[in-house]
């Protein structure tokens, strides 16, 4: 496939980054945009010279042309919208969440499975240098931090103004998908907690992520600051790391470090001391996460394989966020997963 032939469906928010980073992927022809609201479409005529736009759906999916379609809608649309898309034979593109529900996630997963159509899912932060460098200090090699032992995740942000999901649902996703990725582990049990004030949605929300090997995670979203907060803190067995999105060094690895106080000796005349080991702020590629996002899935679908966000890990995803949002539902009562 020399050419991609690329449809987009959604123009909110988010869609206007994702037009823009399909463009910048090589080869690829952005043919169409799909949205109901006039006003979208007009804004993307005059920014987008040659994109076709329409408010029919079946105009983009009956296109032979079209190989792959990207779908960046509100969550409760996913799933018949990516159902539609499989059924027309395109490979789908689906931001984050895969879905609202595991059944539906499942589905998904399932039929684009027997259609050997490419599923890619929105988890943008898998493609960020900085997490990409953190994967590849975790373990036992030279150099390593060696095991993970615990992640503290936090994202902070003001909600959407007129919400259809919890916060939960909106801001998690980018933590549980960091969270499985670097555990590289099934989440095994989810134990939640939801606040709200002035919504009838949870505004924010603390839940744990047990894994199986043994690893845990604390995941902290709200909508309720202005400051925006995009911060993964990874202890591991010979030190620490810890990714600040929002920073000029988004990452920093510290060492193990010293502590003269362990083992002292009644005879001991020093001052005792602690701190951390070597400090590191690794230079990072100056690279957009959601264009390398795009170029991953563009070039999964020329080959034929699976993206690094794909539709297991979103269907991963989605099993831990309707657990935490059962536990919170359920006033933290831990939610086990099979």
């Amino acid at each position: 496939m020399k050419t991609a032939t690329v449809a987009q469906i959604g123009c909110g928010y988010w869609g206007p980054n994702l037009l823009r980073s399909f463009l910048s992927v090589p080869g690829v022809r952005l043919k169409w945009l799909c949205d109901l609201k006039p006003g979208r479409l007009e804004w993307a005529r005059e920014n987008f010279p040659g994109l076709r736009t329409t408010a029919d759906l079946d105009e983009v999916l009956n296109d032979p042309e079209v190989d792959a379609v990207a779908v960046a809608t509100e969550p409760f649309t996913h799933h018949r919208l990516g159902r539609a898309v499989l059924e027309a034979g395109k490979h789908l593109f689906m931001e984050k969440p895969l879905a609202r529900s595991t059944s539906e996630a499942r589905d998904l997963a399932a039929r684009a499975k027997n259609a050997r159509r490419v599923v890619g899912v929105g988890h943008v932060y898998l493609y960020h240098p900085g997490v990409e460098a953190l994967r590849a200090r975790l373990g036992a090699g030279r150099g390593g931090l060696g095991r993970p032992l615990y992640f503290d995740l936090a994202r902070v942000n003001p909600g959407p103004p007129d919400p259809k999901h919890d916060v939960i649902w909106d801001l998690a996703p980018h933590e549980v998908s960091l969270a499985l990725a670097l555990a590289a582990s099934p989440a095994v049990a989810v134990r939640g907690t939801g606040l709200r004030w002035d919504l009838n949605v949870d505004e924010a929300a603390f839940f744990e992520i047990r894994f199986r090997n043994g690893v845990y995670a604390r995941v902290h979203v709200s909508w309720r600051s202005h400051r925006k907060i995009r911060r993964l803190d990874a202890y591991c067995e010979r030190g620490a790391a810890f990714f600040d999105e929002t920073s000029p060094t988004p990452l920093t690895f510290v060492r193990a470090g010293v502590d003269n106080r362990i083992g002292a000796k009644s005879s001991f005349k020093g001052d005792f001391s602690y701190g951390a080991g070597l400090v590191e702020t690794p230079a990072l590629p100056k690279a957009s996460p959601l264009e390398r996002e795009c170029a991953d899935f563009i070039d999964a679908v020329r080959r034929g394989r699976s993206p690094r966000s794909d539709a297991k890990l979103g269907l991963e995803v989605v099993r831990v966020l309707e657990a935490a949002a059962r536990s919170a539902a359920s006033k933290g009562r831990e939610v086990k997963l099979a």
